[in-house]
């Protein structure tokens, strides 16, 4: 018998006595009407299969009840897609069905019809499972969960999902069944008073339905018989229109003054509309997140939370105000139960608090939550860790009670370490990116049980450390360190993890699959993984790429991760501490601030990424999201998936104690832990206005705070449409920095996410464009005069108002050139500008170089002088840890998850990490060709090349402490001092002439030394010369006194064949150099700035 089949005439025959649902409280409704019709159901019958699987396929389609039951019309179906992947565990799918990248929308439904869409993915093998998401145009998650079919459970592999349930019904008419009359969650209470929701639209009757437990849906007769609060059209304030911009143009409804909406937010509430007569015409789900803020956060920001330690007693405090109840469970040091105790609800700000003595302190704990949750539109219980926690278990299992200010948490010395650096002017900071495993984790040098740890910074001794030193006496003066908060992806237990140094038994152990795999062989052979990985390497080929395939199976057992998955946000990683269990992460991670302040001499960064959580719903490592539901994460407006655009589950900065959560967080890690600077992930997902508070925040602890990040316009909240973001072009006159893919994508060339022949042909300024062509030479004069013109701008701070002559020889302010349609231009001072040519995302410098310069080129130089684009610019350079070392990671486009292989840092300067195999194949197979032919153009760089490079990084940093000019930190003296020659449509190709005035009409005397300063950069093969500088009357500049900087290196000099020979300047190929003109007494005529245009 075809099961299939008959489920869905069961279905046909009657749908209403399949809605069968629990009666709520009857019908006591706030509406004081007894004339209004009831709501029920219509009569639909359920939709039949678009599409039935063939051989080697799978079918999945997407139910839309809300398209029939709000539009009755086809839905915009065309441009919906799915994402699919393969991983080790499901990896059915067919190479043809695969995504390129979450980018990728090309996977777009077979067929379509009122009912929804569906796809047809081809299948390599009928065994197993598939990966995939569903996604609406705009690339939202409509499921709010990465997906698995599962062929097993469904033999046919004919399937259909629902928007907004992370469920997989083995038929449509199934999937119908199970929705209909609710759909999404396209309703939003946003605040007491006022609902919107676009289907209410028109409708004679709208109302907001309500239950304290259960599910609202229709009952045996098809009757949504459940208490309801009538509501009446309104039109939103301007107020209300410029917090909600995405929703301004939805329909509003008002609910009854008076009515007291808080007991109402601890159950399920869906708004429904109908007819005259009371048929549907649209049910969904309400999100309430704006009315929570509304009733909750004036007084509920003003508390503390988590477990705090104060005056001899642990007083708890958690902000659940949809809870039904709230626990505290308490666990000894081994885990076992100390009881539950009650907490308390505080009706005004809807938090949960009790108060312990001083024998809690060292105990582990976790709240017992009782709430609904909207994801499974249930009353949920479970315990869940604390999401203000200080100290956990190992692998996060639970939170453990710390007092910060405990003795036996700081390193002798701990209260009176101050920074080694002050950032007054953050024009004097120059950063270096580092991951903890990068640093230490293989090196020799670094005693065993340190290396890959915290301390394994304190290592004075170690090469590491004496390599940051040597950094920090050139004038590097902040680390800034890859996360290093509790991570998600990372397992904390050193009996569950191999990573390369391990003998090759331990991976066999840790993952069972290797056993049965091709590298079976090696399990009892007494070889470390990375001596295995060594011996595949001499086989590895685009045919045949064995190293990434064996790092398949140790990728997800390792140690490495960037670790931008955030569990805990105010906790130090546990895998990076001695002992993972407790409170010894918390002293280690001092003793490295300490180390790195007081020993290698860097004030400290952190990245910390608030944009997202790698959990939500009810996964096991949720924790914001089961404590308050959909309140915490960014849900979509239709459909309350939560977003996914950073890649992970999104939270939402814009709600208020969120924001407050960050605002702790980060005064937490400023004071306690005494960081310096902090870098946000995604900052663009953050509201400015929450970014900018946070700043004003953390600055009462440390009133020389700096903050920086990514200031990326992408996602849902795009183009400003839920608040004015976080992004580039709204920081200026904030003083918080933003990374510049302006000056990155011209001296690099082409873009990070160009892709196979397009890479090579994209050449930039740093490695050939025009004036060094490739064989495929394929950049013209137009585009690379247009590179010089964005390196100009870059080196000048990026700044909207600097006014430069551009390649057409007109003069443009910043804001007038063009990037990408974009403005280029847009920080308001230089000190917003972070200036880099490489960081840990896509590949690195060297491997850039790899890709686009000619064969034979000289790579050492070539780096020199695209790193010297950053380095002696006005905008704030930032370095990838190793770019002075020829860094590679052997191709590797995104290596957050790659291991020590592919990331290694050789301090030694015995090896680059150049060719080691093959990149991993699902992010770089397609550039596989192009790798094995540029692999042959150029030799492995040796311990000699790398020393020359490190020489002219160290070059170059102490050129940019040298003189204040380099440093100027303020637009409006950079707009006074700085100018470019050789520009417009008559200059030399690939040569930058910047200078900078401190002559009489410039101003202060910013350096006593000298009365102006010259940078020029040769990025062509041949030597190139200068003269005829003019200032802003078109007089010539005298230059006869113009001398190399003193603080170039007389050997091996980045200033190579550099020569100032009173009327002109010479540098050599592939070179960058500072002359000066030295100032006698008082101030001189300087080098004014010239003409424009």
């Amino acid at each position: 018998m075809d099961m299939k089949m008959t489920k869905v005439a069961l279905v046909t025959a009657s749908l209403l006595t399949l809605l069968s649902g629990c009666n709520g409280s009857g019908s006591d409704n706030d509406n004081g009407s007894g004339a209004d019709p009831v709501a029920r159901l219509p009569k639909v019958d359920p939709p039949r299969e678009l599409l039935v699987a063939g051989p080697n396929e799978a079918v999945i389609a997407l139910v839309d009840t809300q398209s029939v039951a709000a539009r009755g019309v086809e839905g915009p179906f065309a441009n919906y897609s799915l994402h699919l992947w393969n991983n080790d565990v499901c990896n059915a799918t067919a190479a043809s069905g695969l995504n390129a990248d979450w980018d990728d929308g090309s996977k777009t439904p077979a067929s379509a019809d009122s009912f929804g869409p569906a796809w047809v993915v081809p299948l390599d093998k009928l065994a197993g499972c598939l990966n995939f998401i569903a996604r609406n145009g705009e690339m939202a998650n409509l499921t709010g969960s990465d997906m698995k079919l599962i062929f097993e459970d469904h033999p046919d592999r004919t399937v259909a999902i629902l928007a907004g349930k992370g469920d997989i019904y083995g038929s449509r008419a199934e999937a119908f069944s199970a929705a209909f009359g609710v759909a999404g969650a396209s309703a939003h209470l946003i605040d007491g008073n006022t609902l919107i929701w676009q289907g209410g639209k028109d409708k004679p009757h709208v109302r907001l339905y309500y239950t304290e437990s259960g599910t609202i849906k229709a009952n045996a007769e098809g009757v949504f018989d459940f208490p309801y609060i009538t509501l009446t059209p309104t039109s939103l304030t301007a107020e209300q229109q410029a917090k909600y911009p995405h929703l301004k143009d939805a329909a509003a409804f008002a609910l009854p003054a008076g009515k007291n909406l808080k007991p109402l937010l601890k159950g399920e509430l869906v708004a429904i509309g109908t007819d005259a007569d009371g048929i549907l015409q649209g049910a969904t789900l309400v999100q309430s997140a704006g009315a929570l803020d509304a009733l909750y956060s004036e007084a509920a920001t003003k508390l503390t939370y988590g477990a705090v330690v104060e005056g001899g007693n642990v007083t708890f405090r958690l902000w659940a105000p949809t809870a039904k109840s709230v626990k505290l469970a308490l666990f000894d040091e081994q885990h076992q139960s100390l009881g539950e105790r009650t907490m308390t609800l505080d009706e005004a700000s809807g938090s949960w608090s009790l108060q312990g003595g001083s024998d809690l302190i060292g105990k582990f704990y976790r709240y017992d939550v009782q709430v609904y949750h909207p994801l499974s539109r249930k009353l949920e219980s479970y315990q869940v860790t604390d999401p203000y926690s200080l100290s956990l278990a190992m692998n996060s299992e639970f939170s453990q009670v710390v007092d910060l200010n405990d003795p036996a948490l700081k390193p002798e010395g701990w209260d009176s370490l101050k920074a080694p650096h002050s950032q007054a002017n953050p024009a004097d900071i120059t950063i270096y990116e580092a991951h903890i495993r990068d640093l230490t984790g293989n090196d020799e040098s670094t005693a065993p049980a340190h290396r890959g740890k915290f301390l394994g910074l304190t290592d004075s001794d170690s090469v590491p450390v004496k390599h940051l030193q040597a950094l920090a006496k050139s004038g590097v003066s902040h680390l800034h360190l890859l996360p290093v908060f509790d991570i998600a992806t990372i397992n904390e237990d050193p009996a569950k993890v191999a990573n390369i140094g391990d003998d090759f038994s331990k991976l066999c152990e840790v993952n069972a699959e290797v056993k049965s795999s091709k590298f079976a062989g090696h399990c009892g052979g007494g070889q470390t993984i990375a001596a295995v990985l060594g011996e595949l390497q001499a086989t590895d080929s685009k045919e045949n790429p064995v190293v990434q395939e064996l790092y398949g199976y140790l990728r997800g057992v390792d140690s490495f991760n960037w670790g931008y998955d955030p569990y805990h946000y105010t906790t130090p990683e546990g895998s990076y501490a001695t002992n993972a269990e407790g409170s010894q992460r918390i002293l280690e991670f001092r003793e490295m601030v300490q180390a790195i302040k007081q020993d290698i001499g860097m004030n400290v960064v952190m990245d910390v990424v608030y944009n997202h959580t790698n959990e939500a719903g009810l996964g096991p490592k949720s924790v914001l999201d089961k404590i308050v539901p959909w309140y915490y994460q960014r849900l979509n407006p239709e459909t309350g998936s939560v977003e996914s655009s950073t890649c992970c589950s999104n939270t939402a900065p814009e709600h208020a104690m969120f924001a407050k959560l960050i605002d702790d967080s980060l005064v937490t890690w400023a004071r306690d832990y005494k960081i310096d600077a902090f870098r946000f992930d995604l900052m663009g997902h953050h509201p400015k206005d929450q970014i900018v508070q946070a700043l004003v925040e953390v600055k009462k602890v440390n009133p020389e705070m700096y903050f920086y990040g990514e200031g990326w316009n992408f996602g849902e909240v795009a183009d400003d449409k839920r608040f004015v973001q976080a992004t580039q072009k709204h920081l200026a006159g904030t003083g918080i920095g933003s990374f510049s893919d302006r000056l990155r994508d011209a001296v690099r060339g082409g873009s990070p996410f160009d892709g196979g022949e397009g890479i090579r042909k994209s050449q930039g300024f740093g490695n050939g464009a025009l004036v060094d062509g490739n064989e495929l030479d394929g950049v013209d004069l137009a585009t690379a005069l247009h590179q010089s013109d964005l390196v100009r701008l870059g080196m000048a701070g990026n700044l909207k108002a600097f006014v430069l002559t551009d390649k057409d020889g007109a003069a443009k302010k910043g804001s007038e050139i063009d990037y990408n349609g974009q403005a280029a231009g847009y920080a308001q001072d230089p000190t917003e500008i972070q200036n880099y040519v490489s960081k840990h995302d896509n590949q690195t410098l060297f491997d850039n170089l790899v890709y686009k310069a000619p064969a034979g080129a000289n790579l050492v130089r070539m780096q020199g002088v695209s790193l010297a684009t950053a380095m002696l610019g006005q905008g704030i350079p930032f370095t990838h840890a190793g770019s002075e070392l020829l860094r590679s990671k052997s191709m590797e486009r995104d290596s957050y998850d790659s291991g020590d292989w592919y990331n290694r840092v050789d301090y030694t300067l015995a090896d680059n990490n150049f060719d080691k195999g093959l990149p991993r194949k699902d992010k770089d197979g397609d550039n596989y060709p192009l790798i094995e032919q540029v692999l042959g153009q150029h030799a492995k760089p040796g311990t000699a090349e790398m020393q020359i490079m490190m020489g002219f990084y160290q070059e170059l940093a102490e050129l940019r402490q040298s003189s204040r000019l380099l440093r100027l930190g303020s637009g409006s003296e950079v707009i006074k001092r700085v100018d470019f020659r050789n520009t417009g449509p008559d200059q030399e190709p690939g040569l930058i002439v910047m200078t900078v005035d401190d002559g009489i009409n410039a101003g202060a005397d910013l350096d006593p030394a000298i009365d102006g300063l010259v940078v020029m950069i040769n990025a062509t093969n041949a030597p190139q010369s200068i003269g005829d500088f003019r200032d802003g009357k078109d007089q010539p500049i005298d230059l006869t006194s113009l001398q190399l900087s003193p603080a170039h290196h007389g050997s091996n000099s980045i200033a190579n064949g550099a020569v100032a020979n009173g009327s002109s300047l010479t540098l050599g190929a592939w070179s960058a150099a500072v002359f000066v003109k030295p100032q006698s007494g008082a101030q001189g005529a300087g080098l004014p700035v010239g003409k424009k245009g």
